[in-house]
């Protein structure tokens, strides 16, 4: 999920900025909650919208739906806070279209999370992070549409934003790697090695890469590597399955 900050973030400095009012100080306390006990910030924002039908009451309804992994519903609930911050001109609306579009991509609504995400980036409310975030989300969804040449132009245009985003650079070279294009996923693997070399999910992903590549040592090394880095992770049950498949059994840990 985006993270909390985005709900937050403005672009005014914090001595510029007016004294907040009191939903704006009801805002921030419940989604301080939301954190760390998700059902009593449901039950808190539920009542405020009851009395007021205040858009910040829907947005921390919303994040503490998606903390208790409720997407779908939370998709729903941001886009409502959206739009009702459109109505006051607010600028975080382009954040709670980017959260609506994250959380129905959680909940496997694809169309929906393009519809939401467009929106977001359609205006110029999002700073160049929050954008490449955005369009590493659509990328997402239009891959899951099998929409790969889009999905392609979307996480170019994140790299470009915010080269340092590894995330940006391994979905690329994921994408690329099953486009049978090689050179390019080894090239934007590379990258996102070097922006993130303790991610067991890049030391995965460049293992498949050397792998498609016919070169099974350095698969099997990347592969290790994901069991070291994170031996509890899904990407080390991939890994291990991967690595059976070249007959290999993983070394104990203590052994490395």
């Amino acid at each position: 999920m985006l993270l909390l900050s985005l709900l937050l973030q403005s672009a005014v400095p914090a001595s510029a900025q007016p004294l907040p009012t009191l939903d704006e100080i009801q805002f921030s306390e419940c989604l301080k909650l939301a954190r760390t006990d998700a059902p009593s910030a449901m039950a808190q924002a539920g009542e405020w919208t009851q009395k007021s039908g205040h858009y910040l009451a829907r947005a921390c309804q919303g994040f503490a739906l998606a903390t208790d992994f409720e997407f779908e519903l939370a998709a729903t609930i941001f886009a409502e806070a959206a739009r009702g911050a459109e109505a006051k001109a607010d600028s975080r609306s382009a954040r709670f279209w980017a959260q609506a579009g994250n959380a129905a991509i959680a909940a496997g609504q694809m169309e929906s999370a393009l519809a939401s995400l467009d929106r977001a980036l359609a205006t110029p409310m999002l700073d160049k992070g929050e954008r490449a975030d955005g369009e590493i989300d659509r990328a997402r969804a239009l891959v899951a549409l099998n929409r790969n040449a889009e999905a392609e132009k979307a996480l170019a245009s994140a790299r470009t934003l915010a080269p340092e985003n590894a995330a940006a650079w391994l979905l690329s070279a994921t994408l690329a790697r099953r486009g049978d294009k090689l050179s390019e996923a080894l090239a934007f693997i590379q990258t996102s090695a070097a922006l993130a070399p303790k991610d067991p999910a890049v030391a995965l992903e460049a293992g498949n890469i050397a792998i498609a590549a016919g070169d099974d040592s350095t698969a099997r090394k990347q592969w290790e590597q994901v069991l070291s880095l994170a031996p509890n992770s899904r990407q080390a049950t991939s890994a291990k399955a991967q690595l059976a498949t070249l007959g290999i059994a993983p070394a104990p840990l203590e052994s490395r």
